[in-house]
């Protein structure tokens, strides 16, 4: 990251949020589409507002557990630390399931969980396999260039062959992001997976 992308209070410009866009009537009605439930389409939509306000600048990411037939929030959690990325590449920022966190779910079936990416990227394959880890229902991406992904996943994916299908795909060209999806896709036709960006259509 070159000095000059950083603002005097150490603001990422790369990640800041384009509040045009996030403020914007088109942004709001991806939220509509996001499931058929429109408690939990509002309540997705203020914590992705929310998030996105709080972490635009950063490489910090939050998440948000909802409560799926009611729309209310369980619980939240703002993550801080990083720990080495299954690639090796790079550091992923990553929930601490805290001892809080597990007993706000306890007796919850239907979680519906929703965090930013500041790099704008896809579900990763560790959004995937904690989704059916932990037994979320859905769970949505807000990047910070304005996109919102839905994933669900009800079985552990290979992050081996993930990580190879998409080093093969950034290396025929495609950007990180249509590499991801790309790569969840053909991993998709023989698995329990499913990734598709939410828009106001």
């Amino acid at each position: 990251m070159r000095e000059d992308e950083l603002s005097h209070k150490g603001v990422d410009r790369a990640v800041q949020i384009n509040r045009t866009i996030i403020d914007s009537n088109d942004y709001r009605r991806k939220f509509d589409n996001a499931t058929d439930n429109p408690k939990l389409n509002k309540t997705l939509y203020e914590c992705a507002k929310e998030i996105l306000y709080d972490r635009s600048g950063t490489h910090y990411e939050s998440m948000y557990w909802i409560d799926g037939g009611t729309g209310e929030i369980i619980t939240s959690f703002d993550i801080m630390g990083k720990i080495p990325a299954l690639t090796g590449k790079e550091h992923e920022l990553v929930v601490e399931y805290t001892d809080r966190v597990l007993h706000k779910l306890k007796g919850h079936n239907n979680v519906v969980v929703i965090h930013n990416h500041p790099n704008s990227t896809a579900p990763s394959a560790g959004d995937l396999n904690s989704a059916n880890d932990h037994g979320y229902s859905l769970g949505f991406v807000a990047a910070h260039d304005g996109r919102l992904f839905k994933y669900s996943s009800n079985q552990e994916i290979n992050v081996t062959m993930y990580d190879l299908y998409w080093t093969e795909l950034c290396n025929d060209g495609f950007d990180e992001t249509i590499a991801q999806i790309k790569a969840i896709e053909k991993i998709a036709r023989n698995a329990d997976i499913f990734v598709t960006e939410v828009t106001n259509l």
